[in-house]
């Protein structure tokens, strides 16, 4: 017979440097309502089972622990916070229903895995705070995704696209590197992107990494890899456009979906290092672009290019050659171009980045407010002005939907370079940080019920409401 406790068959075995805390076979650990299990410098040992309901599990101090036992423990908010260079190491596999959330600390798979519901993703995982595994084991999660749009499953890091219903789609992501015929090394991640309706899906995948995964491979030079054997046989997806800032690779019209991964590519791509682009409206009728390049390679030059608001698609403006002396350049470079813009709506700008071999890749985009008109005071519609030449736009936070549900994305537009923005609780707590650029947008999933705080470097702060 099964025992039901809520606090009982606790056993806090003390040895030199830590304890446990032990659910004997048969016993079941039950939580209700929604407290917080505070695990100190402790291992948790699961012979049992464990109702998570829809409390946490935090796990803190100096020393490392460990999730093991002879049963799979299932988990609604797993939390680290882990200092002192410790981490979690898996014993076994986990279940978890809502959220990992890493306030400080990594997540080492260990070989097991992880299995996410439907709903559940991984919460503020940076390069120093997140989940690694390079002796093996696997993040994985399963949504119906039915013509997605920059959709990011548990957060993973993979983005897909694609116009058509894929079904039940399975998405696994890995920490060891990749190898076989075809590729010569990758980085220290992959994902498995399995959906069950998989033939001339015209897909768009975005492939997420952290700088301390790249395993010697050359950033800039990072491609997309597939196999559809199981990692036997690779073959180069090629790009088409990445972005070292932000840390992720993208390929457009990709037939099928597989196992995927980041390598160098075998013809060895080159592009510049560095860069930041920049625009802002001077005159009424001119926008100026400036941007800076710390290192380029094989370059030929850059193409800037041009949407507005009511276009659908970016046309070529001006091409700047290459200032390298050969396109080869170890040292900063800047360039300056002014483009004639009288539009009056909001203007959207990129560089497309060309080599000698005509391989290109794309900066993030950029925008510019249109000429505009400012009331002096007067209040009436006859009482406006043109913009002044040296005023610029204004930084704004803009969120959607507020309030929501728990999902929501956030744009900040008006700034110039990359800005760090922050999502606290109400009481202070940090739950996630991001590196925005002018009107990336970024997307916020699963929050509970409450108020948060959504601050946004340079600016005022933003309440949300999640109801």
């Amino acid at each position: 017979m099964k025992h039901y406790i809520t606090l009982l068959l606790l056993l806090l075995m003390y040895e030199r440097t830590s304890a446990q805390l032990k659910i004997e076979t048969g016993a079941n650990w039950v939580i209700s309502g929604n407290p917080s299990v505070v695990l100190q410098d402790m291992n948790l040992v699961n012979d049992g089972a464990i109702t998570a309901g829809t409390g946490t599990f935090k796990f803190t101090g100096l020393q490392s622990s460990t999730i093991a036992g002879s049963s799979a423990s299932g988990f609604y908010l797993l939390e680290i916070v882990k200092t002192n260079n410790s981490k979690i190491l898996l014993g076994n596999n986990i279940n978890v229903n809502h959220s990992i959330n890493f306030i400080s600390g990594e997540l080492d798979m260990n070989g097991r895995n992880i299995f996410l519901a439907s709903s559940a993703y991984l919460n503020n995982e940076t390069e120093l705070n997140r989940i690694t595994g390079i002796n093996g084991g696997y993040v994985q999660i399963i949504q119906n995704m039915n013509s997605p749009v920059q959709i990011n499953p548990g957060n993973l890091g993979a983005i897909i696209t694609s116009p058509v219903n894929l079904g039940s789609v399975t998405i696994r992501r890995g920490h060891t590197a990749q190898s076989g015929t075809g590729i010569t090394g990758s980085i220290n991640r992959y994902y498995s992107i399995v959906p069950a309706n998989n033939s001339n899906i015209n897909a768009t995948a975005r492939l997420s990494y952290f700088d301390a995964e790249l395993n010697a491979q050359t950033e800039t030079n990072l491609v997309i890899y597939q196999s559809t054997n199981g990692g036997t046989n690779w073959n180069n997806l090629s790009r088409t456009i990445t972005n070292t800032v932000s840390n992720y690779v993208e390929k457009n019209a990709i037939a099928s979906l597989a196992l995927q991964t980041l390598g160098n590519d075998n013809g060895n791509v080159s592009v510049v290092t560095g860069l930041t682009f920049s625009g802002s409206r001077k005159k009424a009728s001119d926008v100026q672009l400036k941007w800076t390049t710390q290192t380029e390679t094989n370059m030929s030059g850059f193409q800037v290019q041009r949407k507005l608001d009511n276009e659908v698609d970016f046309t070529d403006k001006t091409f700047i050659t290459s200032q390298a002396v050969g396109g080869n350049s170890s040292s900063t470079l800047s360039y300056q171009t002014t483009d004639a813009n009288a539009y009056a709506g909001m203007s959207y700008y990129r560089l497309k980045i060309v080599d000698k071999a005509n391989n290109v890749s794309y900066s993030p985009i950029i925008s510019v407010a249109g000429k505009t008109t400012k009331g002096n005071g007067g209040g009436g519609p006859g009482n406006n002005r043109m913009m002044d030449e040296e005023e610029t736009e204004t930084m704004k936070v803009t969120v959607g939907p507020n309030p929501n549900n728990g999902n929501f994305w956030f744009v900040v537009s008006g700034i110039e370079k990359e800005t760090a923005a922050t999502l606290f609780t109400l009481d202070g707590k940090v739950l996630k940080q991001f590196k925005v650029f002018n009107m990336q947008q970024e997307k916020i999933n699963g929050l509970r019920a409450g108020v948060y705080i959504l601050k946004v470097q340079g600016s005022e702060t933003v309440r949300i409401v999640v109801q």
